[in-house]
């Protein structure tokens, strides 16, 4: 294949960008520069008229190329154990946690967001002309000028709330199947059913279709801003939970052998990833003993 057979796609993408900037007040004022030019000049006036022809189309295919630049859909994520930044052409951010994947979508009248797998935390630039959006699991959150968290699980979506205020919808088949306090009907036109029509600082929501369930609850600001510094921190939590959580940080499975570990509670703070010290801190204060394979260590009960 030939590069140019190669770069058909992208060229076509910028030509289609370019289409889409043509209506531009920018843009036709350059193009009616370049008619006032008219065919009766001197060569002087040709060669400046040249020129400003040249000049006028590489603002067009710039302005087209930005566009496409700003429009195109891109795809962030991260592997196990790694988190990332990601500033948006807005102004916007968006902080990955573990093993997540996104697509981001920007038009002219809207910022879309596809959670696909994981959590990530978005501060939204606020913008009236524009909403921002994020999807996850058969749910929609719509940001009123805020930061948010989407927690995207096998069971269940936990949007939670740091600042300003979100409004959180879900597919109508997934209303259905969700018992909620909201009293929410289907709106057909937009597919949606209103979850929390306002969900505030320091509040969450948490959707459970499996269990037919819509939990409202306080916001973990904690857990939140734990992961965001690269900890993680069990109060009085069960074993099984703690261990849970700390597997999504690591590719060294941890996973308890015996029984009555079940029933142990943790408390602590640990480095996300540090699986050493998880293990020995467990050693120390629960008394467990660990049986090592590769990819996994088997907590056991002490003596066992």
């Amino acid at each position: 294949m030939s590069r140019q057979e190669q770069r058909a796609p992208e060229l076509q993408r910028a030509w289609d960008s370019m289409e889409s900037v043509k209506d531009d007040p920018a843009v036709q004022g350059w193009l009616g520069e370049i008619d006032r030019l008219g065919p009766r000049r001197s060569r002087n006036d040709r060669r400046r008229g040249g020129w400003a022809v040249a000049a006028s189309l590489c603002l067009v295919i710039g302005a087209g190329f930005a566009a496409y630049l700003h429009f195109a859909p891109s795809q962030y994520e991260t592997r196990v154990g790694e988190q990332r930044d990601v500033l948006l052409s807005d102004g916007s951010r968006i902080t990955l946690n573990t093993n997540t994947s996104l697509n981001v979508r920007y038009s002219r009248t809207r910022r879309y967001i596809e959670l696909e797998r994981g959590e990530a935390l978005f501060s939204v630039q606020h913008d009236a002309k524009s909403p921002f959006d994020v999807a996850a699991g058969g749910t929609i959150t719509r940001a009123l000028g805020t930061e948010f968290n989407v927690d995207l699980r096998a069971s269940q979506v936990t949007v939670s709330v740091l600042e300003g205020a979100v409004q959180v919808a879900a597919s109508n088949q997934l209303a259905r199947q969700v018992a909620t306090r909201s009293g929410a009907t289907d709106d057909p036109q937009s597919g949606l059913a209103t979850i929390a029509a306002a969900l505030a600082k320091g509040e969450a929501v948490e959707i459970r279709p499996q269990e037919r369930r819509v939990i409202s609850e306080k916001a973990d600001l904690k857990r939140i801003d734990g992961w965001r510094n690269r900890r993680l921190e069990f109060t009085d939590m069960p074993l099984p939970a703690a261990v849970e959580e700390f597997n999504r940080y690591s590719r060294t499975r941890v996973v308890i052998g015996t029984a009555d570990l079940q029933s142990v509670r943790v408390s602590g703070v640990f480095r996300i990833g540090d699986t050493d010290g998880f293990l020995f801190s467990l050693r120390e204060a629960v008394g467990v003993k660990t049986l090592d394979s590769p990819g996994q260590v088997t907590l056991l009960r002490g003596g066992s």
